[in-house]
């Protein structure tokens, strides 16, 4: 008794380990996360800083340079980039790739601590610095709020209620809100009043400030215990500013601040940002998925609250989702599934052809147990089903039938010289095993350098290498194990003739090829410098027409977007950027490919691109959003032609068409992410690498 051919001696085994792999793959399929890109870790972070007042230069030296200091001494901050402004700060910060991606949670914690360490070593006024990693991912679904009536005040609170309510779903991971108005507490004096309290203006705002305390009062320790004590006194109502006690009192009578000054909350005016959705004024509900979900059962649950709430409304008010990452997600993997099915059936015809209908039904077997045991695969090491996933299976596709086929042959070759079926399988996977293994390693072995790539990179192509690893790992242990038995089943029950010439039997054979072919063979066997000789010429001709070639590592990104900056003059007002973005925007209706444009002036745009990271600060000189088109190849046709024309119209202003790429950020783009969205021409920007 041999354990080779165990399987087709236990017809039972060999159904129930098909049964199995099948259901458990189905299972998995249907289980498995859906996303369109990969999950990367958040290697890349910002670290902001406000001195209200203060110049660009002395920004710099008080507050930059301390924070530089601090990062610099954790050893796994790769890179620092800063840009400093008038009264603001922000430092690019990227972390070395050899940091796990269980470990930049800690790297992150240990940078904020930094932070909180120097905090006391900053200027009054500066506070803590703040911390955003941030994970290249783009946004989910985004939702536009606009009204012909309804005040920008009132589309405000409408979509702070929404934010609450997409926010309580289930795999929720960040909700945010665009071109909302900022509300700031105003306090008007009574100069008369004021004076009679004996208290002047600048002692009023010390007093104020001083009760915004947020650090620790005091420590109350005992025997058994020790407490912090802290002062609750965030000013963030009208109400709590009012009641502040005034240090000097009039004929014995206690006073606060509310007898002195009124104390209103209002908005912002004029305000900090705008944005501009389908030609209104507007605000937008954006909204991330957590990732290892299904982004189409999540986005259909989160479009249920939308058209909930959206029935709740007047009909002045108009909700629209102009951010869907459903769409591309499933248009994507549709895309790569279909190509994946095709390719199968190729793959299958050829078989068919070239083996006959027998072999390519016993070869073909092994291609949906292959997947199912790579969807398994996939599903135990948590890796979704992505783009980068599927194209794996499609890379392994020709290789995870090679082992199938070379059996499959082998089995028929020792049945032909009179062996019986369970001895050709005996000797097929004998003889095979090894060769069959090594083949299989090295090509596993090739993979695996991608795999094991360490930071952004290896986040996200790894799961392509993790795919073709197990596919030809799959497809081995299938070869050695039911393939042959299935083999051996068809000849069991279904005989053929040996010696039949019907070329839907044992496959398409041309015979005026065979003596060419066989003479081929001889010549480079008898000759074997001219069999390597010629077995270089396609080689070499390939690596000299590789330098006329273009180089890209990933191809054009296919999506009917791409995205505007306008960065104006240092010291532009908010009016001015708008005025500049009005007149792109009209210039935009005269191109017929543009559908339409979504613009976010003095902010920065949401990500509807997983590789867009930009600073959170408002600057009022610039502007930027995302273009739609009425076809995904429109941005490449049209943005080499629309760029010369924009910068010939608009001479007084930075305006930049820039297509989406589909790589990760690399230092080049780091750096001019921070130039145009940070810094103001006065700015300074400073890149230093550890």
């Amino acid at each position: 008794m041999s354990l080779s051919n165990l399987f087709y001696r236990f017809p039972r085994l060999t159904i129930l380990a098909m049964g199995f792999i099948l259901l458990t793959g189905t299972s998995a399929y249907m289980n498995m996360p859906r996303q369109e890109d990969s999950t990367m870790a958040e290697r890349f972070g910002l670290v902001e800083a406000r001195l209200p007042g203060a110049t660009a230069e002395r920004v710099e030296t008080l507050v930059t340079e301390k924070i530089e200091n601090a990062l610099r001494e954790v050893p796994e901050v790769k890179e620092i980039s800063s840009t400093t402004r008038s009264g603001f700060t922000s430092l690019q910060v990227a972390l070395h790739d050899s940091v796990a991606a269980d470990e930049v949670n800690l790297i992150w914690s240990e940078i904020r601590d930094k932070m909180s360490d120097i905090e006391p070593l900053l200027p009054a006024g500066a506070g803590k610095p703040k911390v955003d990693p941030r994970t290249p991912v783009a946004v989910t679904l985004g939702v536009a709020i606009t009204s012909d009536v309804t005040p920008i005040s009132g589309l405000e609170r409408i979509a702070t209620e929404l934010k609450t309510r997409i926010a309580a779903l289930p795999g929720t991971r960040e909700t945010e809100i665009f071109g909302e108005p900022k509300q700031e507490l105003l306090v008007e004096v009574d100069p008369q009043a004021m004076a009679r309290a004996n208290v002047s203006l600048p002692q009023l705002m010390q007093i104020i400030n001083r009760s915004d305390t947020k650090l620790a009062a005091g420590e109350l320790s005992g025997e058994n215990y020790s407490l912090v004590v802290e002062v609750k006194g965030e000013l963030s109502s009208a109400e709590r500013i009012g009641s502040i006690p005034l240090p000097n009192s009039v004929g014995g009578q206690f006073q606060r601040v509310s007898d002195i000054a009124n104390i209103r909350k209002h908005y912002i005016d004029p305000p900090e940002s705008i944005a501009i959705l389908n030609n209104k004024r507007g605000i937008l509900v954006s909204t991330t998925m957590e990732t290892g979900r299904r982004v189409d059962d999540w986005v259909a649950d989160a479009k249920a609250i939308v058209t909930r709430y959206d029935n709740e409304l007047p009909e002045m008010v108009e909700l629209e989702i102009i951010i869907d990452q459903n769409h591309y997600a499933d248009e994507r993997l549709t895309t790569l599934l279909t190509n994946l099915f095709l390719a199968i059936i190729l793959v299958l015809v050829a078989l068919f052809v070239l083996m006959g209908l027998r072999s390519a039904i016993i070869v073909g077997s092994a291609v949906p147990m292959t997947m199912a045991m790579v969807l398994v695969g996939l599903k135990a090491l948590d890796i979704p089903l992505h783009q980068m996933s599927v194209t794996g299976l499609i890379i392994a596709l020709g290789l995870l039938i090679d082992n199938a086929i070379v059996v499959v042959e082998e089995f028929k070759i020792n049945r032909r010289d009179g062996a019986d079926i369970q001895e050709s399988i005996a000797e097929a996977i004998q003889h095979l095993f090894v060769s069959l293994l090594a083949s299989t390693a090295t090509t596993a072995f090739a993979f695996l350098p991608i795999a094991l790539t360490p930071g952004g990179i290896g986040d996200f192509t790894g799961a392509m290498a993790v795919a073709v690893v197990l596919s030809v790992s799959s497809s081995f242990f299938l070869s050695m194990t039911i393939v042959p038995s299935v083999a051996g089943f068809f000849d069991r029950h279904f005989p053929t003739e040996t010696h039949s010439e019907k070329w839907w039997v044992h496959g398409l054979t041309l015979k005026k090829l065979g003596p060419i072919y066989q003479q081929v063979v001889r010549t480079a066997i008898e000759k074997p410098l001219l069999g390597i000789g010629a077995s270089l010429i396609l080689p070499i001709v390939g690596f000299l027409v590789a330098g006329t070639m273009t180089s890209s590592f990933f191809p054009p990104v296919d999506r009917n977007l791409f995205q505007v900056q306008v960065k104006m003059t240092a010291g532009s007002s908010l009016d001015q950027t708008m005025d500049a973005v009005n007149r792109v925007r009209a210039h935009f209706d005269g191109v017929p490919e543009i559908v339409e444009s979504h613009w976010f002036v003095g902010e920065r745009a949401p990500a509807v691109y997983y590789n867009m990271i930009g600073s959170s600060g408002e600057i009022s000189s610039f502007a930027n959003g995302f273009v739609t088109t009425s076809h995904v190849d429109d941005p490449q046709a049209i943005l080499p032609p629309l760029q010369k024309e924009l910068m010939s119209t608009f001479p007084g202003a930075r305006v930049m068409a820039l297509p989406f790429e589909q790589a990760l950020l690399s230092r080049l783009q780091l750096k001019f992410v921070l130039s145009v969205q940070n810094s103001a021409l006065c700015g300074i920007s400073v890149t230093r690498s550890d």
